[in-house]
């Protein structure tokens, strides 16, 4: 299977005016144009003063982490933004990623998110995660402690809601009875399904056999890992070979506001393909500066995947 590239559109205030919403769908343009395979946007409704309490990013075009993260920068909402990319393009990925669904009722997250799979024509991805931020949780009137329970559940209604009207659930949290959500998405399962989260912990193994198409922890899968996959998948007789494996193109960064380098960036494509990586997640900024660099930088990932997946193809 080919090396796939996705761009994040978050987290690039340093590339780009944080208040020009504009310039995140010129930014997808110019990375569908180039062949990039999919762009990205997540992120959080509102931050905590707490956001950065582990202290500030060497460099602040770092990818954001718990709790390094300042809480002034700009999180415009994922759905109204990758809405516009949608509408604006034909081809690329239109990805949701690490998106908070239990932050909102599981009935309007499931309106929300079919709507946008038919503007993307089938090419919305939704990445559903708890995050770690419990202010955030506090502001909102959510549950903290009990957002992994919260979420297995807006992902079962979402299910329900999506394949069938009228839909009905009973559960610890929610509760509703013949209500019919339309309209309905491009398939009647939904969009495909990345379960994102810090580790491969027990909930989430769950959610991916049970739910998922991909996974995208943020700390390296291990060889251990992918065979608790296997094994979870084949007690529930799904085939795990299709499944996508994101992780991070990055680079370290050798002074406090200057760019990372590409070519080190690249140096780590080998081994994370080796190890099950199938889709690279850049952020442009922390390899150029304007957006009227932007489509050079994509046209030599694109070019180094392709690359990338010759030497894969050829060494098996």
């Amino acid at each position: 299977m080919a090396l796939k590239s996705l761009m994040f559109l978050g987290e690039n205030q340093e590339m780009l005016n944080p208040r020009d919403m504009g310039a995140l769908v010129e930014a997808a343009l110019i990375a569908e144009e180039a062949g990039i395979d999919g762009v990205a946007l997540g992120g959080h409704v509102a931050m905590g003063s707490l956001a950065q309490a582990a202290g500030p990013k060497f460099n602040p075009r770092e990818f954001d982490g718990m709790g390094n993260q300042n809480p002034a920068n700009s999180h415009p909402s994922a759905m109204v933004m990758l809405g516009a990319v949608a509408a604006q393009t034909t081809r690329i990925g239109i990805h949701a990623c690490a998106i908070l669904p239990v932050l909102a009722h599981p009935l309007q997250v499931a309106k929300d998110l079919a709507t946008l799979d038919l503007l993307s024509k089938g090419r919305l991805v939704v990445w559903p995660t708890v995050s770690w931020q419990e202010q955030e949780y506090i502001a909102l009137d959510k549950s903290f402690n009990k957002r992994g329970k919260m979420l297995d559940e807006q992902l079962a209604i979402w299910r329900e809601a999506w394949a069938k009207s009228p839909a009905s659930y009973e559960g610890e949290f929610y509760k509703f009875e013949d209500v019919f959500i339309e309209p309905k998405p491009c398939r009647p399962e939904g969009p495909p399904i990345w379960i994102t989260g810090d580790k491969l912990h027990a909930p989430a193994l769950r959610r991916l056999a049970k739910y998922g198409s991909g996974i995208s922890p943020i700390n390296p899968l291990s060889a251990d890992d992918h065979a608790r996959i296997k094994e979870a998948f084949e007690a529930v007789g799904r085939d795990p070979s299709g499944l996508a494996f994101p992780g991070g193109l990055w680079a370290g960064f050798d002074t406090p506001d200057g760019l990372a380098d590409l070519e080190q960036a690249f140096g780590r494509m080998a081994s994370m393909a080796k190890a099950g990586t199938t889709h690279f997640l850049f952020k442009p900024s922390q390899f150029v500066n304007r957006l009227d660099e932007l489509s050079g930088l994509c046209g030599r990932i694109v070019a180094r995947l392709k690359e990338e997946t010759s030497r894969l193809e050829g060494s098996r």
